[in-house]
């Protein structure tokens, strides 16, 4: 039988070490690409099937393995915002859950046992410590980043992992338009201020460095309206439980999750 584990590095990086991650105009950054499905007819769950993965020295494990590429992987990423904006009452925070998905149990759809996925409240801090308003569009982001730093991926020989997500913030973020925010200082057009969640994007950024110096490459898929999968629901369904949980569940500092032999 696999043993399981799951780690949470509560003490983050020093401060150093993640102010070393700032991005400037003089900064190289590295996007993602977007991914490009074979079969654009099929929806993910059917492009990216759950596989038994067999690898030396562990037990086989089950991950969604393109049925067109066996060495590229699949995460499913949401985030849900209670009050967001504080469209539904202006003095009371909003309160964001995250949620990804990386396996699941042969035969049962991910987040549906637990087995699969994870989900937690937004941290009330960012990378660098500083306060933060909780919002959809962090929540979603954070996803990511908790999704990427959760395995060494590439560690398991996957040359591409792709995560699936409905937001296009997200996805032209990571693709397109971060080396313009990078390039204009992170200030928008005629002082219109400036571009929000920089830290978690500078975090997002260095993940992707990351995984492609271990020889893996991060690329995004965006599905939404009628193209939404019913794994991208599940993952909703669990950013929001997540947002709707007890707020002694919610991590003041932020955090890196470590699977262990999952």
């Amino acid at each position: 039988m696999e043993r399981t584990g799951l780690f949470v590095v509560t003490h983050y990086p020093k401060d150093s070490e993640v102010s070393g991650r700032r991005l400037t105009h003089r900064s190289d950054v590295q996007l993602a690409s977007i991914f490009v499905p074979q079969d654009p007819n099929l929806p993910p769950e059917a492009h990216f099937p759950l596989q038994t993965v067999f690898s030396p020295g562990r037990p086989p494990y089950p991950r969604f393995v393109n049925r067109f590429d066996s060495r590229e992987m699949l995460l499913v990423v949401d985030g849900s915002c209670v009050n967001n904006g504080r469209h539904a009452n202006k003095l009371q925070d909003p309160v964001a859950g995250c949620s990804f998905a990386f396996k699941g149990t042969p035969g049962i759809m991910p987040l549906d046992d637990g087995l699969g996925s994870i989900a937690f409240r937004l941290e009330r801090e960012g990378p660098l410590g500083n306060p933060v308003e909780h919002t959809s569009n962090r929540a979603k982001l954070r996803a990511v980043i908790a999704a990427l730093q959760f395995r060494a991926w590439g560690g398991e020989g996957w040359r591409r992992v792709v995560v699936l997500t409905d937001l296009e913030y997200v996805v032209l973020g990571a693709t397109t338009w971060l080396s313009r925010w990078v390039r204009r200082r992170w200030r928008k057009k005629r002082g219109g201020g400036p571009y929000l969640n920089r830290d978690l994007w500078e975090e997002l950024h260095h993940c992707i460095v990351e995984l492609r110096d271990q020889g893996c490459h991060v690329s995004f898929w965006l599905v939404t309206g009628d193209r939404a999968s019913r794994i991208i629901a599940h993952a909703k369904a669990a950013a929001q439980r997540a947002a709707r949980s007890h707020p002694e569940a919610q991590a003041d500092k932020f955090t890196m999750m470590c699977g262990v032999m999952l």
